[in-house]
């Protein structure tokens, strides 16, 4: 399967107003798919990972621009606890 170069465009594409995506960026893995790192806002972490699905997911529709490719799984590290939230301090 090849892997558009701008796949990242792609994804963002399909981001809806409401989806908080900020950010989208590619991890090839030649032969064995790619990993999607998706920077979004969100208030929970299950809403994060469920945004990321539906995107991921409109891209592999039968419409979307990945059509014949699947979703392997999605999970998000919840950045906060560890003082990303919009507030840095020195350790």
């Amino acid at each position: 399967m090849c892997i558009p170069q701008n796949l990242g465009d792609l994804l963002r594409s399909l981001a809806h107003p409401g989806d908080g995506v900020e950010h989208v960026v590619i991890h090839p893995h030649p032969g064995h798919g790619v990993t999607v790192g998706v920077y979004l806002l969100a208030d929970r972490l299950f809403e994060a990972e469920e945004t990321a699905a539906r995107l991921c997911g409109r891209a592999v529709a039968e419409t979307g621009p990945l059509p014949g490719w699947r979703v392997g799984r999605s999970e998000a590290p919840l950045l906060a606890p560890y003082g990303l939230d919009g507030q840095w301090s020195e350790p």
